[in-house]
């Protein structure tokens, strides 16, 4: 969440996946990859100095424009960015569509908090459930219950990492129309 804070900067909440965050730390936010200072960290609204990896933490930042920090947005470490794409490659598990999947089919993507646009715009191979196999490369089709290889593309870049490096940033879920027709996990970023 983001609201404005007291004072200088404004505050977004949220939770911490990996490693810690201290007060005066530098950090990158979301796609733009803007500079920011953290000011202060609040955990249930008790000050902090330091906020570790599962902690529900309210955070001050300054040095950056509020609009450009927007829901689903993440903060990393300018060492060590999270990586910024708007394609990449998944293994998706088709649930139940009502209309099969084809190149171009129209999503949202749900990562985390965040929801975006996409559309599936390559349909790699139709992969065997359980052994991973290639049935079928290039199948023109999804339809229920099938496993695939396939290349997504949002409409604006997002952070987003591959399942192989970082399990909790690696996850997301397909939806069309309120109805989740697919759950997913990044092999490649392009």
């Amino acid at each position: 969440d983001i609201y404005k804070g007291t004072g200088s900067g404004f505050c977004i909440s949220g939770r911490i996946e990996t490693g810690v965050l201290s007060i005066n730390d530098r950090v990158l936010v979301g796609a733009s990859r803007e500079q920011a200072q953290t000011k202060a960290l609040q955990i249930d609204e008790i000050p902090q100095t330091n906020a570790f990896a599962g902690d529900q933490v309210s955070v001050t930042l300054s040095g950056v424009d509020m609009s450009t920090v927007s829901v689903g947005s993440i903060i990393c470490d300018p060492q060590n960015p999270i990586p910024v794409a708007n394609r990449f490659q998944a293994r998706i598990l088709v649930f139940n569509v009502t209309v099969p999947i084809t190149i171009g089919y129209p999503v949202l993507l749900h990562y985390q908090s965040l929801i975006e646009p996409a559309v599936l715009c390559k349909l790699q191979a139709q992969l065997h459930k359980s052994t991973g196999e290639t049935i079928k490369k290039k199948p023109r089709v999804l339809g229920n219950n099938t496993c695939a290889l396939v290349e997504i593309e949002t409409t604006k870049p997002i952070c987003i990492e591959r399942y192989a490096d970082f399990k909790e940033l690696g996850r997301f879920m397909l939806r069309v129309g309120g109805v989740t027709i697919a759950a997913g996990m990044v092999t490649k970023i392009r």
